[in-house]
């Protein structure tokens, strides 16, 4: 039995009125520009998606996908595994496809149902943005790192325990406030105790990169100025590999440079 046929663990469904942008990981340490891939969703579920794309991609590669509606603005990201990939002939030339089992996902879950399944036709919840205010730290403290903003992101915050009823990872993260070498400050949508590890990861959508790195908790306090029960986070990094640290180098100089507009 090949992966294309082996029982699938949830059912898919079509879906309409979106975008999709499809990018494949990059092979390089060096930040580029990423290239959309992506032609249609052919259909979806919690736990992956037929794709069809405009180069062949094989078996193994990490993919990352969005799903845009183009009405509404929302959109679905995951990043997943190609666990196949075909291609046929049509009229215009070669279509290629690929089957993609999902292994992060980065919407919230009370809002990626809409895409991926139950609860699609009903209205997702639109979350006002957090101000970029920083809360007060209570003391005179001296960071070793400037801190910096980005846009165009996604991010997750997964707790150990995090798992939602159907078994999939719960993203924490509701917004980046900033990023640094050291750590990074998050709103979130739960209250995280102070010394609880994390995962932490960070897809920069303009370059299709994205960093994974394991975090602790310093401090976690409700977030008053923004309705909704939502709370501020600050995170300490415990382990930074040569290439992560070059990477949110490179970020924080396009960031905070005018270049990047």
């Amino acid at each position: 039995m090949t992966a294309a046929q082996k029982p699938r663990a949830h059912s898919r469904s079509k879906i309409s009125g979106v975008d999709v942008f499809c990018y494949r990981a990059a092979l390089s340490t060096v930040p580029r520009i990423r290239k959309n891939i992506g032609v249609e969703v052919l259909d979806i579920s919690p736990g992956g998606a037929r794709i069809e794309v405009n180069e062949s991609l094989k078996e193994g590669e990490t993919v990352t996908v969005e799903v845009k509606d183009y009405a509404t603005g929302e959109s679905f990201r995951a990043q997943g595994e190609v666990r196949w990939a075909g291609m046929r002939k049509g009229p215009a030339g070669t279509v290629h496809y690929l089957g993609l089992q999902f292994r992060d996902i980065y919407t919230p879950v009370d809002r990626r149902e809409r895409f991926t399944g139950a609860g699609r036709d009903e209205a997702a919840s639109q979350t006002p943005r957090a101000s970029l205010v920083r809360p007060s730290s209570g003391g005179s403290e001296k960071r070793v790192a400037s801190r910096f903003i980005l846009d165009d992101y996604v991010v997750t915050c997964i707790r150990p325990q995090g798992l939602s009823p159907g078994g999939l990872k719960r993203n924490s993260a509701r917004q980046l406030l900033d990023l640094s070498l050291t750590g990074a400050q998050l709103s979130v949508f739960e209250m995280i105790e102070p010394s609880e590890t994390v995962s932490f990861t960070l897809h920069v959508q303009k370059f299709s990169e994205s960093l994974q790195i394991p975090s602790r908790v310093r401090w976690c306090r409700p977030e008053s100025n923004v309705a909704g029960g939502y709370y501020l986070v600050g995170l300490q990094f415990t382990h930074l590999t040569p290439d992560v640290k070059k990477k949110i180098e490179f970020f924080r100089k396009w960031f905070s440079s005018a270049g990047k507009k």
